[in-house]
């Protein structure tokens, strides 16, 4: 079993170099690192080719987003298993690839695993993602801290490459789930997020994520489910912005504006997921963990 580890990167060229000195260190290294440089205007292509000879280098011309270079990656990757971080993420054990090979092995069924993120303070992204939390079934992991089987990628309709950037993770879950597979939590790996603050502007992200959230409704829900399944979306979005202050609030309209200009891209995109499958998975991301521990299906052959 291979690994390969996949970085999306965008003018971050330091936080780039200590990432990648950080995997070189690993024992056993990856069998490939896979880089993305998604249109930079920085040292970021010159720094890779002098310092960093050996990882596999894939340019965008022009920036095309995060979710188009990943795609790229995961489609250019030679190994059965694609470890994903961003280019301020790098995991801390050294034996990371040896004990990834482990888990992959033991739980066949899985098609992501996601792992502690641990930023800087020692605060971590999620309390229910801890060293200590249990082991459970999730429906949307973080590409900053996840490992994916790429066969199981090439076989789903993979990252809506017109969601530019945001909320892939989720709607990839949830093929994840549709093709008899499972994502899940492990809390023994642990990953470093240092969460740069540059290219980081949250009513921008949230308006990403929101238009995204909405698309990926409209492409997997079924009818009729698919009409108070978007409304809830939207205002469940509504009342995010509204908790943030006014500010918020009154800059909704953009995103609603945007989703509207994407729903062609959207039907022509559709493939329904059963409201069975879909149902549950939206469950899962209103369970506690508990409710949520491995209780895990085989994955079909």
């Amino acid at each position: 079993m291979k690994i390969s580890v996949m970085i999306a990167t965008f003018n971050r060229c330091l936080e780039l170099q200590r990432t990648l000195t950080k995997l070189l260190e690993l024992d056993p290294p990856p069998d490939e690192i896979l880089l993305c440089a998604d249109g930079c205007t920085d040292r970021t292509v010159e720094t890779v080719r002098r310092e960093f000879s050996t990882c596999v280098l894939l340019e965008n011309v022009h920036k095309r987003g995060s979710i188009f270079s990943r795609n790229r990656l995961l489609r250019a990757a030679i190994g059965e298993i694609v470890a994903s971080f961003d280019d301020d993420s790098y995991p801390l054990d050294r034996d990371f690839c040896a004990r990834l090979k482990d888990l992959f092995g033991e739980y066949p069924e899985a098609a992501v695993i996601s792992f502690p993120e641990i930023r800087d303070g020692e605060v971590f992204a999620h309390p229910t993602k801890l060293p200590s939390s249990p082991a459970y079934l999730i429906s949307a992991y973080a590409n900053c801290a996840a490992a994916m089987r790429r066969d199981v990628y090439l076989r789903s309709d993979g990252f809506p490459e017109f969601f530019h950037h945001m909320y892939e993770e989720p709607d990839y879950t949830l093929q994840c789930y549709a093709l008899g597979y499972v994502a899940r939590f492990e809390p023994s790996l642990a990953v470093r997020h240092h969460v740069t603050t540059n290219q980081r502007d949250l009513i921008s992200r949230h308006h990403q994520n929101a238009r995204n959230e909405l698309w990926s409704v409209l492409i997997r829900c079924p009818f009729p489910q698919l009409i108070p399944v978007a409304l809830f979306r939207i205002w469940r979005q509504f009342r995010y912005a509204c908790s943030e202050g006014i500010a918020w609030a009154i800059r909704e309209p953009r995103w609603w504006l945007a989703a509207l200009r994407g729903i062609p891209n959207c039907f022509r995109s559709r493939h329904a997921i059963p409201w069975r499958i879909y149902y549950a998975w939206m469950k899962l991301a209103r369970s506690a963990p508990a409710a949520a521990v491995l209780s895990i299906p085989r994955a079909q052959s």
